[in-house]
Order: C-alpha cells, then sequence, then structure tokens
C-alpha cells in the first residue's frame, strides 16, 4: 500500500512539475517563424539571469500564475538572455524594452514590433496590468 501511494505521489509531483515548465524558445529568427506560421504574437523575456528582486517578483508573480498558463500556450515564449554584452539579444533586448538592462516582458507581433508598452518597471501593479495587455491582445 506505501509503494502504491508512494508511486502515485510520484507521478503527480511529476506531472504538476511537467505543467510549469514552458517551452521557451532561445532562438529570434527561430521564433518569428513560430510566430508568423502559428499566427501568435511573441512573448519575450528578457533576462540577464541574474538573482535579484525584480526577477523573483516575476518569478512568483508572473510565471507561477494561472495567468501565465493561460497565455503560454497563446504566444511564442522567447527568452532572451542578455548577459553577454556582445550578443544581438542586447540589441533586441534593447529594442524590445526600450531600456539597455533586464528583467523585463515585451509582446511582440510576428514582425518585431512591440504591441503595447513593455513590463520593465517589477512590481505588482505592473505585472498586473501587463497580464492584462496581454490578455486584450492575444
Amino acid at each position: 500500500m506505501k509503494k502504491i501511494i508512494f508511486i502515485l505521489a510520484v507521478a503527480f509531483t511529476l506531472q504538476l512539475s511537467a505543467q510549469d515548465k514552458a517551452n521557451w524558445i532561445t532562438d529570434y529568427k527561430t521564433a518569428l517563424s513560430q510566430s508568423e506560421t502559428q499566427n501568435k504574437p511573441i512573448l519575450a523575456f528578457i533576462t540577464d539571469n541574474k538573482k535579484t528582486e525584480a526577477s523573483k517578483l516575476l518569478s512568483t508573480e508572473f510565471f507561477s500564475s494561472e495567468a501565465f498558463k493561460s497565455i503560454a500556450s497563446k504566444v511564442v515564449l522567447l527568452k532572451l538572455d542578455i548577459s553577454n554584452k556582445q550578443s544581438y539579444n542586447v540589441r533586441l533586448g534593447i529594442h524590445y524594452l526600450n531600456k539597455p538592462s533586464a528583467p523585463g516582458l515585451a509582446l511582440v507581433s510576428e514582425f518585431s514590433d512591440r504591441i503595447g508598452d513593455p513590463l520593465t518597471e517589477i512590481n505588482t501593479e505592473n505585472i498586473k496590468t501587463f497580464i492584462s495587455l496581454v490578455n486584450s491582445k492575444i
């Protein structure tokens, strides 16, 4: 009986963690291509992979939310790492966020144009506003 409960608990845990993992594309051109063929906007997440209060807040209030889970299937997820300052991603990050630093989120068309204002000042109120923007555009 203990083995059955253990197996069910492990299976349930694995299923939950699999749902939490989104399929992020890290190549800009691939994301644009998928956006065009699937007729979906791109949700660009610009990060420098530093652990900051803003990145923690994004993780807890955006990426772990039910709202993000419903949004994720309706957009192409693009993750741009700008930690290498020589990378082309830095230029894209500046273009999408209108600032040279991370983290931030932007909704982008298949033509690489921003849709609405990007999320650059990370706080609870701005995250809710950005979620509303995304939901109104998808």
